[in-house]
């Protein structure tokens, strides 16, 4: 199969508390940017084409987040590959959904589904791998699991073990998710685990029968759900109740590919993941006008201010004009502390 063929349904929206104060409510994650320039949501985007065409990849958003969106996606995509859910109801029904209009607008196919915030490079190995995982489902009627080579043992991100080659990928054998640090030692010694990259590709027709087997009420609704009104998406919406596309359909089929990564891959979920993702060799990660002196392990990021940092280490420091953050890199993990303080002051003007 050509992979011009293939679509894409990029799930966006979350306010990524974890980055606050850059990512607040009206500024979710995926709005955010790395360099300045351009957002996590405009790279995803932009590292798809020339592969898949700018008509079809479509964005998937919260409906209480989709003004924000049709903002930033001007001029990027059509307006109408702005699909809107009416609630969140985890990634199960987000992706059946999604593929559900796809579908419908475009004609069954393949969809290369993924997250519109993790930081990818280079982009032309990430079309690579995309290309060779488009042609297995495509071939193999498979749902197909980018893998990432870990850097690392990571308790905290899901796994997969690979087995027997299939074309240009490998039979997933099981998932293991977030293991004791321990466990993920050793699986990456053995060199027969990936991290979960978050991407899944699919022929709609093969999600449609992996969901008949596996949740035959969230099949039923993707059946219903790709021509329907808004009112009527939302009256369906309610009754739909699945956990994460994960644990619904990937770990219980039968029929689970993967393919190898030929791309860096960081699941930006923090500060310290960014600074993980970013700092190459440097001592410090700094943007905007930082003057940092006999500082090392530094992230700084300033808004209209000089900011001047002195003898410090393993620091977080983001200006954002109406809102300092001065952090220890690894306790950037716990913003999520800091978002509920500020709610429950009543000072939800910083959120």
């Amino acid at each position: 199969m050509s992979a011009r063929r293939a679509a894409a349904l990029i799930i966006a929206g979350g306010r990524g508390t974890r980055f606050w104060p850059e990512s607040r409510a009206r500024r979710p994650k995926p709005l955010f940017s790395i360099d300045g320039r351009a957002t996590l949501l405009g790279e995803t985007i932009a590292r798809l084409k020339p592969l898949i065409e700018r008509r079809q990849i479509f964005v998937l958003v919260p409906v209480d987040q989709r003004a924000l969106f049709r903002s930033a996606l001007r001029g990027l995509l059509p307006p109408a590959n702005l699909i809107v859910e009416p609630e969140g109801r985890g990634t199960a029904v987000a992706i059946a959904y999604g593929c559900a209009v796809i579908a419908n607008r475009c004609g069954a196919g393949v969809v290369a589904v993924m997250p519109a915030d993790h930081y990818i490079a280079p982009a032309a190995g990430f079309r690579r791998t995309l290309a060779d995982a488009i042609g297995l489902a495509a071939a193999r009627r498979a749902v197909v699991v980018i893998g990432v080579a870990p850097t690392r043992a990571e308790p905290g991100y899901g796994y997969q073990q690979i087995g027997r080659r299939v074309g240009r990928g490998f039979e997933v054998e099981r998932f293991v998710e977030k293991p004791p640090l321990a466990q993920a030692r050793r699986m990456v010694a053995s060199g027969r685990f990936l991290w979960n990259a978050g991407i899944f590709v699919m022929d709609t027709r093969a999600l449609e029968a992996e969901l008949d087997e596996h949740a035959p009420a969230l099949a039923g609704a993707m059946r219903e759900l790709g021509g329907a009104r808004p009112a009527a998406v939302a009256r369906i919406y309610r009754r739909l109740h699945f956990d994460a596309f994960d644990r619904v359909v990937a770990e219980k089929s039968r029929n689970v590919l993967t393919v190898k990564a030929r791309f860096g891959w960081h699941d930006v979920g923090s500060w310290e993941g960014l600074w993980q993702a970013v700092r190459g060799r440097a001592s410090n990660v700094l943007k905007g006008e930082v003057l940092a002196l006999d500082s090392e392990g530094v992230l700084a990021r300033a808004d209209r201010r000089l900011m001047v940092l002195l003898g410090v280490r393993d620091l977080v420091a983001v200006d954002t004009g109406d809102a300092i953050l001065i952090a220890g890199r690894q306790s950037s993990q716990e913003l999520r502390r800091v978002v509920d303080e500020l709610a429950r002051r009543g000072l939800q003007r910083y959120l």
